[in-house]
């Protein structure tokens, strides 16, 4: 890992894999270890993975003001712009899924293909799940199934032990909260002309599936996939087949145009 800075912050990045570049963005409070170590490990066999803390989050440095989403994409443009990588696909969920919107439209010429995942347009078209888990610390029910729980207790609190130490708290929580708290894409959507893949689990409680339906009516060359059985973690809980839809759509995309 290293660090560049771009703006007012110091950025926190690591690259993994060769090919072609694929800028994975976090969710709120969480950092890039979040993503869990098989799902980075596969996706890098096939791509270059750009993947980062965002401000307020992890190792990259606190901010000194409030901000808005859309100055999160900016700081994920700055970073791809730093990195001398002039077109990426992009991953984002939850609150990453949010910035990945944003970066959709304001850096279309920046974008390939876009992947939002277990995320929301926020405003009034969107239901707001249970996310109290990440002001309480109680991660586990937040991000997974109790059947998962019940039966990956030792790796869970292994992982939890690693990760949790980097996750945002006091103030950079509350200015992520607030930033998350005004995101609004409901009238913009129709604006995203990347390709999307839409992907969430069916057993999400922190920002339920409705909000991937609209997500999905709304951007117009969009697809929605639902993994089963699956929480907010999915790409920690079912690594391989995120990593498989992944892969599938960044090579072999639908042609869907409404």
């Amino acid at each position: 890992m290293t660090k560049v800075t771009i703006g007012d912050i110091d950025i926190n990045y690591e690259i993994k894999g060769i090919g072609e570049p694929l800028l994975m963005i976090m969710g709120l409070s969480f950092s890039l270890l979040d993503w869990g170590k098989k799902f980075t490990e596969l996706l890098a066999q096939h791509y270059q993975l750009i993947l980062f803390d965002n401000r307020d989050a992890g190792l990259t440095s606190e901010s000194t003001r409030t901000y808005t989403i859309a100055d999160m994409a900016d700081d994920a443009a700055g970073l791809l712009d730093a990195l001398k990588i002039p077109k990426a696909h992009v991953f984002g969920v939850s609150m990453g899924g949010a910035i990945a919107q944003q970066f959709a439209l304001k850096y279309p010429d920046n974008l390939d293909k876009l992947i939002l995942g277990c995320t929301m347009a926020g405003g009034t078209c969107s239901q707001v799940g249970d996310i109290s888990g990440v002001m309480s610390g109680k991660l586990e029910d937040l991000l997974f199934t109790h059947t998962f729980i019940q039966n990956n207790r030792q790796e869970l609190t292994k992982f939890l032990a690693e990760t949790t130490p980097l996750h945002s708290k006091g103030e950079s929580l509350q200015r992520q909260l607030q930033a998350f708290g005004t995101h609004d894409t409901c009238d913009t959507l129709s604006s995203i002309k990347a390709l999307t893949l839409i992907l969430t689990g069916d057993k999400d409680i922190a920002i339920p599936r409705s909000n991937s339906d609209v997500l999905a009516a709304k951007i117009p060359r969009a697809k929605l996939e639902i993994i089963a059985d699956a929480a907010h973690g999915f790409s920690y809980s079912h690594p391989d087949t995120t990593a498989d839809l992944t892969h599938f759509f960044l090579h072999q995309p639908f042609n869907k145009d409404k």
